[in-house]
């Protein structure tokens, strides 16, 4: 490995490449690469070799460029519906030979896993697709104008990013109305109203994609999230209880029940405990709902974009 000199002090601490993903004769810093456009051609058709280690090279050119003033450029697509079309059309034509119809990854990397597409800057992502990468079998794009390369950028940025999707059209404050007049606010909470036998739907957009919450809605059974799944209890005596599984161990369970309450029932009173396949949501909503309340309803999901996260307390959180 060796060091690369020149960049800025918050990056050049402990920055490495991998000699051989340049070639062993090349003195190339990413620099070099920054501030002479036409060195990946050079270093391409000289001596630059793919290596096993050229991966971390990408990820390590990746993070430089995104330190680099070219980083402060931003998207002037971003989250725009019709750029992220034309972006599609573009990375099917060109993309999805090697990375596959969907991103997921073929010949090449799954790109919506990659640190650059789902991390990086606008402008880090926009570099490489421009000019490649020097010892690896990315090729630049010297013929795609700035213009496509932006929308190939919001393109993959709404794949791998939620949050950067384009707003769904409809109108998000009747999709309130529908959330509340079809019973969603019973279970799940937005803003700090609503249920707690759901899952909390606080920045969902930016945790799912418009897909995913479509067929979350619309197909409840086919991802029931972790801590919502039902269970079925056969006591020693009385009739069957079911509710969600919230804490189990050797001694006892404990279910959250419909109406808000918890019940703990102990493992020396237990006969049987079924795990059901059938998510607790109501389903049907394709058939009770509108096309146009459905759009609404979505728009109104689409919204919640809050950067706030809830997480899972766990010993992993200390």
């Amino acid at each position: 490995m060796k060091v690369v000199q020149g960049l800025s002090p918050d990056v050049a601490h402990g920055f490495a490449v991998p000699p051989c993903a340049y070639g062993a004769r090349s003195r190339a810093t990413t620099r070099d690469l920054k501030a002479n456009p036409d060195l990946a051609a050079q270093l391409q058709g000289g001596t630059a070799q793919p290596c096993a280690t050229s991966g971390l090279a990408v990820s390590l050119l990746a993070l430089a460029l995104s330190s680099s003033p070219l980083a402060a450029q931003k998207n002037p697509f971003a989250r725009d519906a019709e750029s992220a079309s034309a972006g599609r059309t573009t990375y099917l034509e060109r993309c999805a030979v090697c990375h596959g119809q969907d991103a997921t990854g073929s010949m090449a990397i799954n790109l919506l896993r990659s640190r650059t597409v789902a991390r990086g800057t606008d402008s880090a992502l926009f570099q490489i697709i421009s000019k490649g990468f020097p010892g690896t079998e990315m090729p630049p794009q010297p013929d795609l104008a700035p213009e496509k390369v932006w929308q190939l950028v919001t393109y993959l940025h709404s794949r791998a990013r939620p949050g950067l999707q384009p707003p769904l059209p409809g109108d998000a404050e009747v999709g309130r109305q529908v959330f509340e007049s079809a019973g969603c606010a019973n279970c799940h909470r937005v803003g700090g109203d609503g249920g707690f036998f759901g899952p909390p739907l606080d920045s969902i957009a930016a945790r799912k994609t418009s897909e995913q919450i479509r067929r979350d809605v619309l197909e409840p059974n086919v991802d029931i999230p972790e801590g919502y799944r039902q269970v079925t209890v056969t006591p020693r005596k009385g009739d069957r209880i079911t509710g969600l599984e919230k804490n189990s161990d050797t001694f006892s369970v404990q279910l959250l029940m419909r109406d808000g309450k918890y019940r703990l029932i102990s493992r020396d009173e237990i006969v049987r405990l079924e795990p059901q396949d059938v998510s607790p949501m109501t389903s049907g909503y394709a058939e009770t709902l509108s096309p146009k309340q459905l759009g609404d309803l979505f728009a109104y999901l689409d919204r919640q974009r809050d950067s706030f996260i809830p997480v899972r307390s766990s010993f992993g959180n200390y």
